[in-house]
């Protein structure tokens, strides 16, 4: 690489620092605005896409507006397209690549890891949940009530995040199939599928929850085990490629080396 590339390159870093950081600052001041101008675009477009946009937002778990989500998919968008299109030095458009590639990657580790903490939490949940619903709350009372507590727990934060669909006055199914876009798990379809059926059908919800909550329980337990079998298999492969070879070395080495000496 020569130095007048890399001296380039270090130019153009810097000046896209600084750029960042005005711009960052004027998307700050104006950031209203571009809520309202992005929201009256998605407004405009068919409804096939407007939906599954704003699907794609709520797959990021925590309550993120859509005008958020596309703003930060569009930043990403431009900053690549402009890193290729620019007369720079190519390592300058890879470092942009993988970047960006990065904060992919860790944005779906981070889904998986909020997915995986939700089901643990969710036994939990069901619990308090079955528990004031048998002290006579209804199930709207129940959800309530659960929104109320002090809690940094994923599970607890969706509950209220439900209930403040509900009280907002979105309709049950639809509240329901937006979580469950959040949150792909098994564990919530099953209690989506309990509440809806006890809504329509007027039958309890009580045992249903608690007998829930034990199924989730022993799932979470069975997959544990299943782990803890397959740790073993698993340590075959370093075993095999690091481990032996080095130990054969270190026995039959010195017995060669004496061989050829000899």
């Amino acid at each position: 690489m020569s130095t007048t590339s890399l001296n380039l390159g270090l130019l153009v870093g810097a000046l896209a620092g600084v750029l960042y950081i005005t711009l960052n600052l004027l998307v700050q001041s104006a950031l209203p605005y571009l809520q309202t101008g992005i929201m009256r675009a998605l407004h405009k477009m068919p409804p096939r896409l407007q939906h599954r946009i704003e699907n794609a937002a709520r797959q990021t778990g925590e309550a993120q507006e859509t005008a958020i989500f596309v703003m930060e998919q569009g930043a990403m968008a431009m900053t690549l397209v402009t890193s290729l299109v620019l007369p720079l030095p190519a390592w300058v458009s890879w470092v942009v690549f993988t970047l960006i590639l990065v904060k992919i990657l860790r944005a779906r580790l981070a889904r998986r890891l909020f997915v995986r903490r939700f089901e643990k939490q969710w036994p939990n949940c069901l619990d308090m949940l079955a528990m004031l619903m048998r002290s006579g709350l209804s199930f709207s009372a129940a959800l309530h009530a659960l929104a109320q507590l002090p809690s940094s727990s994923i599970a607890l934060r969706q509950l209220r995040q439900l209930h403040q669909q509900l009280h907002a006055g979105v309709a049950m199914e639809e509240a329901f199939t937006a979580m469950k876009v959040r949150i792909p798990s098994a564990a919530f379809t099953s209690f989506t599928a309990a509440v809806m059926q006890a809504r329509m059908s007027g039958s309890g919800l009580t045992k249903t929850l608690m007998l829930q909550a034990e199924q989730t329980r022993n799932e979470q337990q069975l997959a544990a085990e299943k782990f803890a079998q397959e740790v073993g298999v698993k340590l075959l492969l370093p075993l095999v490629t690091c481990f032996f070879p080095v130990t054969f070395l270190l026995i039959i080495g010195p017995i060669f080396i004496g061989y050829f000496q000899s």
